[in-house]
């Protein structure tokens, strides 16, 4: 799993690239974490386990910080402005 800083703006890029529809949990999964190649299927397993209960604590604290919205209804997740904000600082920044 990635640093939580380069965790953070990658949830936030992708939702706004994706900004009026957002993604459902199992899209950010996708695309967020990456399971390394393990040649134990069992371990596979344990290892996306643990990347996706690692996203829903990201998305979590980020829904709390106000940063996204997340929709427990629909298993959606949302960029805020203040979402928008952030990404936007550290684009211009790097």
């Amino acid at each position: 799993m990635e640093p939580s800083s380069v965790f953070f703006l990658k949830i936030l890029r992708m939702l706004a690239g994706k900004y009026s529809m957002g993604y459902t949990f199992e899209e950010l999964t996708k695309f967020v974490t990456a399971v390394p190649n393990i040649s134990k299927f069992t371990d596979n397993i344990a290892a996306e386990r643990e990347n996706q209960a690692k996203l829903l604590d990201a998305l979590v604290l980020m829904n709390s910080e106000g940063y996204i919205f997340l929709n427990s209804d629909t298993d959606q997740s949302l960029i805020t402005i203040k979402g928008l904000i952030a990404v936007n600082n550290k684009i211009l920044w790097n």
